[in-house]
Formats: C-alpha cells, structure tokens, sequence
C-alpha cells in the first residue's frame, strides 16, 4: 500500500504570536503556496516555531514539545493532576480485598476477578486508542480516558449492593487506566528535553498517591470504604474537563497532519501504513519487548502492593496499623527513586537503556533480600523494621524501569509508528498489573501464602530477562545498546 500524496496546497503556515487581525492571508498567493512543499514545512518544524497551518480548510496550530513552553507547561500540571487517580488505583484494590471479603460475604479468590476484568480492559485499550487519536485526537484520548474511570467510579462510591456490579465497573476502569497511561507516558517521552526529570515526576506522582492510598483507606474504617473513590472519581472528572481545555490544539486533525508529515519523512516505510498490531510487532520488536518487560515489571510492582499488606497481616499476622505504614515505606522509596534517579540518570549514565539495565539488577537484589526475610518468622520490630528497609529499596530501584522503557521507546521507534507502538505495548504491558496479582492469588490459593515473595521475585527476573534481550532482537542499534562500541570505533578511527 503506497504512502497517501502530499499536496503543498493543503498546507499553509500562519504566523502564531500575531492575531487573527494582523496575520497575512496567503491562502491564494500562487507565488508562495508552490514553495511550501512537505519538505519546507519539516524545515519550518525543526526549527521549533509556534504556528499555525491551514490544513484540509482547518487551521491547527504546531508547537515545539517543550516543557519551557507556556501551553507544554499547563498540560503537565494537568496530566499530573490527573495521574494522580493511576496511583489511588494501582494499591487501592490489594488494600480492600479484607474489607470487600468481609462486605458481600466472599472469598478473596473471587475477589480476584477484579483483577481478571481490569485485565480484559486493559487489553481492550490496546486496540482502541489508535483509533480514539485518529477520530477524536490526544484531546479526546485523555478526555474519554479520565470519564472512563471517573463515572464507574461514581458507580463504586454508592455502593453497589452486589459484588457482581462491582467487578463490571472495573472493565471501564481498566480501560481508562490503559488509555490514561499510555497517553501520558507517549507525552513526556516526547518531550525535546527534561525527558527524565518529568518522566520522573509523573511517575513520582504516581508513588505518593500509593504510598498515602494505605493509610486513606486505613483511615476510613471498614464502613467508608466507598467514600475512596468519590476522591478517585472527582479526580478524573474534574481531568476530563481540564484536558478537553488544556489539549484543546491537540485534534484529530493534527494528529493525522502529524501522522502523514513523519511518513513522508520515512519513505523507504511508506509500505507500512495501516499495518496490524501483529505485522506492527514482527517490523519493530521493540514494541513485544517493551511489553514483555512491562507486563513483568507491572506484575512485581502491583503484585506487591496487592498482596504484600494481606501477607503481612494473616501470614505475618502484624498488626494492620503497623503494617499499612510498612508497606507505605515501598512507595516511598518508588517515589524518592522516580524523583531522584531521574534528575540524576543524564549524569550517571550514558543512555537510559544504561541506566534501565542498572535499576533491574538492584531491583532483583533487594526483592532476593526480601524473599529471604519471608523465611524467617518473627514478630520483633527489628524483624518488621528490616522488612521495611527491604521494601522501600525494592521501590526505590524498580521505580524509574517504568519511565525508561518509555524513553527507549521514543528513542527507538520512528516517529509515525510511535502513538501507535508505544500505547500498544503499554496497554498490552499493563495487562500484567491485572493479570499477575490474579495469578499470584491463584497460585497461593493452592500452594500459600508464604510464596509470594518468591513470586515478585520471578516477575522481577522475568522483566530482566525482557530487558537484557533487547541488543539481541533489536537491529541496527548496536552503539546505543553497547556505547563501548562507539568510543572503540572512534579511536580505531584516529
């Protein structure tokens, strides 16, 4: 299938900082529309200026992506409002798995169906957001996103009198989870500079809603549990009406000048357009990598926090109080990893993929030191004081993996395919934050509970094993895979 022509007609460049009284109308100058072809708009944008084009009888407006810009910097402090619901969600479900047991009068393996739906969500996400960004465009992505999760949440804070209505709200949730997080990480994997620090501040975000979900919920008691996720779902509400706004530039319609103008670019691609996730996936193999390893990673992020506060309660057998603040200690220290090591990876390291295979290895080794802690029985609170350390180094290294493989992603993937790559492999990823912790729950069901952490500590060597294989089915990278490569080919050439 050949590339769709572009027609230098259809564009037109418009001075952005005049206003509509002050621009010059050259929508009929034959002496300029004929020079400003394809190739001249692209020089036009790599210079980064703010303006706007007549495009298709519209006119969208084009603006560098860069977080020094006024409208790139009120979009930022929305998605982090915004995100903010991703981490209320993500430890919300593990803390209330005793108090829904105990509300409808069911066991906690059938409370694990929410994992099960949240997972058909997250896995429906994937093959929708292509064509949300193409109808509706960024705007509309984050907009149906938030109402996703926010009107089922509603749903949730009244208290549904069967567990049945309760595990259908969460398919929405799921879904809305999916588009939110694979939107958001694809905008500030694209930013033009601060990649990491903001990349860490969306994700730090992220660690301090779940490191305080434990003592909200704690807090609440047994009888307010639903008065979570009127916060979870004003939250969204409120984001959707803030991205519709923020994100008013951001149409389908830029999205697809977007789309046709880094196809242009790539002409020996230009066979690819409209291709399946599947051929999407054998062409660049970077997007099942990254979702392996994100499946993985998500499995021993969310199957910690899910799980680790019911096997220090009723394995442990600690004290709830004491115990919510010990597994708070994990988020803490994922909140201090994504904060700090973020504004410190373009100092330490030579490139994130560097940087990503160093937090994996450090991760294992605290999540080893806290599998073998699970062995001893003690109930001392030196015993509990060094299971806290061991978590909150388990955060602290495994934090920043998640905001890395999205900046490989960006790094690697050509511009065209990137929406499209990355929200795949991050919704399909995703899956893994609601399939493992199903997993896992099965797995202890018949086996114990004294096995989950060595069920994290699998999850974490299987994303390694994911992360370590991207020199080997990645092609054509070898100097940013090995940057010893680079410095030996520079003085073999002096």
């Amino acid at each position: 299938m050949s590339s769709p022509k572009i027609n230098a007609n259809d564009y037109e460049l418009v001075d952005a900082t005049l206003s509509p009284s002050k621009r010059e109308d050259h929508y009929h100058d034959d002496e300029i529309l004929p020079t400003l072809d394809l190739d001249d708009t692209l020089v036009e944008e790599s210079k980064e200026i703010d303006r706007e084009i007549h495009y298709q009888g519209s006119i969208i407006r084009l603006y560098p992506s860069d977080p020094r810009n006024f409208i790139v910097q009120t979009q930022i402090v929305v998605l982090l409002f915004v995100f903010t619901t991703l981490g209320l969600n993500g430890q919300a479900t593990g803390m209330l798995i005793p108090v829904l047991s105990e509300t409808y009068g069911i066991s906690q393996v059938v409370i694990t169906n929410i994992f099960l739906i949240q997972t058909v969500g997250y896995f429906s996400a994937c093959f929708l957001t292509e064509s949300i960004h193409t109808k509706y465009g960024q705007r509309g992505c984050l907009s149906i996103a938030c109402l996703c999760i926010g009107i089922p949440s509603m749903i949730l804070f009244s208290k549904p009198p069967i567990f049945f209505m309760y595990v259908l709200c969460c398919y929405p949730i799921g879904i809305g989870i999916g588009l939110l997080d694979s939107a958001v990480n694809y905008v500030f994997s694209s930013f033009v500079c601060y990649k990491n620090e903001l990349l860490g501040s969306v994700h730090g975000v992220y660690g301090i809603c779940s490191f305080l979900t434990p003592i909200l919920i704690n807090a609440l008691g047994e009888e307010n549990w639903n008065k979570f996720f009127l916060l979870q779902g004003s939250v969204t509400i409120l984001g959707a009406a803030l991205c519709f706004y923020v994100f008013r530039y951001e149409t389908s319609l830029k999205y697809e000048y977007k789309v046709k103008m880094s196809k242009s670019t790539q002409s020996s691609l230009s066979p690819e357009t409209n291709i399946s996730i599947l051929q999407m996936m054998r062409l660049y193999p970077l997007v099942p990598l990254y979702a392996c390893a994100l499946f993985f990673y998500m499995g021993s992020e969310v199957g910690t926090a899910s799980w680790m506060y019911t096997y220090l309660l009723e394995y442990k057998e600690g004290n709830s109080k004491y115990i919510s603040w010990i597994l708070s200690a994990y988020w803490a220290g994922l909140t201090l990893g994504r904060f700090y090591f973020g504004m410190m990876i373009d100092k330490w390291f030579t490139n994130e993929y560097q940087a990503v295979k160093f937090f994996i290895r450090s991760s294992i080794l605290c999540t080893l030191s806290v599998a073998l802690l699970g062995v001893i029985y003690s109930h001392s609170t030196i015993y509990y004081s060094m299971f806290g350390v061991a978590l909150f180094g388990c955060g602290m290294f495994i934090g920043p993996i998640f905001p890395l493989l999205s900046i490989i992603g960006v790094d690697i993937l050509d511009e065209h395919v990137q929406v499209r790559g990355l929200s795949s492999a991050i919704s399909l990823g995703s899956i893994g934050s609601a399939f493992m912790p199903f997993l896992d729950v099965v797995i202890m069901h018949h086996l114990g509970l004294s096995l989950l952490p060595t069920l994290i500590l699998i999850a974490t060597v299987l994303c390694a094993v994911a992360i370590h294989m991207y020199p080997n089915l990645i092609h054509g990278r070898d100097h940013y895979f090995n940057p010893r490569l680079r410095s030996v080919s520079v003085n073999s050439n002096c």
